[in-house]
């Protein structure tokens, strides 16, 4: 039971994600953006009535991106997060529409003024050695999180929250210790806020806000997280097998509190990087869930299974503003220019995929003017070959001379097919520029992109809650964990800021205002950042699988597949 008290409740009541430090219906997941379930049933909620049959053996989903981490304090990417969400529970869940609801919480109290959350963790919660789950895990887990020793990527989450004193402690200014989290009793954790956050609820299904057992952790030293063995599981699922580079699978855990007879046993996560071969198992019955790319999609659109669905996540290049060259303004202007986005979309991806219309992606959010963000901001993003010719000539003309960059991308289908279209665009869109193509796996490309060591990097952010803020705040100058390209606007972090802290974040209509005109600075003014198109869903599902629920923000949830 959630209890809210007024004013938060009045947003958080009629189960919206909004932004922080509002109490409007900012953040309504607009229509059609959630996928819900797989639609070969109605929609459930997790738990719900499944196939009288009883659970299935297995369930085999292909993925084209191998797992990076099950480390869930150091991952960054949705696979990695899919996976670690099937071992592992936090104090909420997403239902099938991408609403949050108890899951080792049992009841959760919210006060007066929405600053201080207090989460009772259900009596019969456990870890998988059969030790209870308690407020000490989660205050343990968060404060490894803010830890600046571990430089997480994802520690900028407590201060997106506003946890008290999360700046500070990301920051090294204090101890882990003054993170504004505690343990009242064993099965109480209290979360104190220096700003209301509506949509915090729903990111309590989100695995940085998961629990540690400190003693098991400190128990494995540095092989945590490295192997089914050095793991401890808190979900509806155990790891039981890690074969790196080729298959990963989880078993029903019939120890957890909230056990479904009618999930399936066993799930396995096969990485098939060529997903030719990945559908001509499908058709053979040895995969249940395969992504499509390219012609695949035209290929296989009459297929009983096919499904599509337009996803959150939006593919952009940021430009790294540390290499001299790419400093020059006009030089970032003609890039932006030269890029057909409606062409990569609709002739190289063919998956549902769209042009990206800014960096913040359709559908995403609803502002207090009832629209969505992408609606109010409008397209900032061109394609107009005069223009990149123009732009790159005064380029030239500053520079001394043409140009050579070197485009960064993952060694996924996807990734190369638009590479290769990019490099063609720019280099026939920009007379005498010349792009090299530099392709490496995907945890080697995140970690160069990371460190700086890239000039053009493709890149894609899946947002972790609906709000614009999700995106807004990567490229604040402070945050040195995701602002890759280290993009430096001051005007740009004082409209953020003013949304998201300052003067503006208790106000709907001004915070919004704030964060389109931010946008607009580093896409259109700055050209910082590159957009390229946002993510389609093109898959084919058996249709025997029911369950899965999709989610436009946030993780996407396997846990409780089924087959009839």
């Amino acid at each position: 039971m959630i209890n809210l008290k007024k004013p938060l409740s009045l947003a958080l009541a009629a189960m919206l994600l909004v932004g922080c430090g509002t109490s409007t219906d900012a953040g309504t997941p607009a229509e059609g953006t959630d996928a819900g379930t797989t639609d070969a049933a109605a929609p459930a909620d997790a738990g719900t009535e499944a196939a009288a049959t009883g659970a299935p053996a297995e369930v085999v989903v292909a993925f084209d991106a191998d797992l990076s981490t099950m480390d869930h304090h150091i991952a960054t990417d949705g696979n990695s997060f899919i996976m670690q969400s099937m071992c592992y529970s936090g104090l909420m869940s997403l239902t099938a529409n991408g609403q949050p609801t108890e899951e080792l919480a049992e009841s959760v109290d919210v006060s007066d003024d929405g600053l201080v959350y207090t989460f009772h963790i259900a009596p019969d919660a456990k870890w998988s050695n059969g030790t209870d789950v308690t407020a000490n895990d989660f205050v343990y887990g968060w404060q490894r999180l803010a830890d600046p020793d571990l430089a997480s990527e994802y520690a900028f989450i407590l201060e997106t929250i506003h946890v008290v004193n999360s700046s500070e402690v990301v920051a090294g200014e204090k101890p882990v210790e003054e993170l504004g989290v505690k343990a009242v009793d064993d099965k109480t954790f209290e979360v104190t806020l220096s700003l209301p956050c509506d949509f915090l609820l729903g990111l309590m299904a989100f695995p940085s806000f998961f629990p540690l057992n400190k003693e098991f952790f400190e128990s494995q030293g540095d092989q945590f997280a490295l192997g089914v063995d050095n793991m401890i599981y808190c979900g509806p699922y155990n790891m039981t097998d890690w074969k790196q580079g080729e298959s990963y699978t989880f078993t029903k855990n019939p120890d957890y509190f909230k056990y479904d007879p009618d999930a399936a046993e066993t799930v396995v996560f096969k990485f098939q990087q060529d997903t030719q071969t990945a559908v001509l198992d499908y058709q053979a019955g040895n995969i249940n869930v395969v992504k499509l790319q390219g012609e695949q999609v035209d290929m296989y659109k009459d297929d009983p299974g096919f499904t599509n669905r337009l996803q959150g996540y939006l593919w952009y290049i940021p430009v790294n503003l540390t290499v001299d060259k790419l400093q020059n303004l006009n030089l970032r202007k003609a890039l932006h220019y030269a890029i057909d986005r409606e062409t990569i979309a609709a002739n190289v991806l063919k998956d549902g995929s769209i042009a990206a219309e800014g960096e913040i992606p359709v559908e995403l959010a609803t502002g207090p003017d009832g629209k969505d963000f992408r609606e109010t901001a409008g397209k900032i993003t061109e394609y107009d070959p005069a223009k990149a010719e123009e732009f790159y000539k005064a380029a030239v003309e500053e520079l001394g001379g043409d140009v050579t960059l070197d485009l960064l991308y993952e060694d996924s289908e996807a990734s190369s097919a638009v590479a290769v279209n990019l490099q063609q665009q720019l280099q026939t869109n920009c007379p005498g520029l010349t792009i090299t193509l530099n392709q490496k796996p995907k945890k080697t490309r995140l970690e160069l992109m990371k460190t700086q060591q890239y000039e053009l990097g493709l890149t894609r952010w899946g947002p972790d809650y609906a709000d614009p803020q999700t995106y807004m705040d990567l490229f604040l100058s402070t945050n040195v964990s995701n602002n890759q390209g280290r993009y430096n606007s001051a005007a740009y972090d004082e409209l953020v800021l003013k949304a998201t802290q300052g003067e503006d974040a208790t106000d709907s209509a001004k915070r919004w205002a704030d964060l389109v005109e931010a946008e607009r600075i580093m896409v259109a003014e700055d050209f910082a950042v590159i957009p390229i198109y946002q993510n389609g869903g093109a898959m084919l599902i058996s249709t025997d699988i029911k369950n899965i629920n999709f989610h436009s923000a946030g993780v996407d949830d396997y846990r409780h597949i089924y087959a009839n």
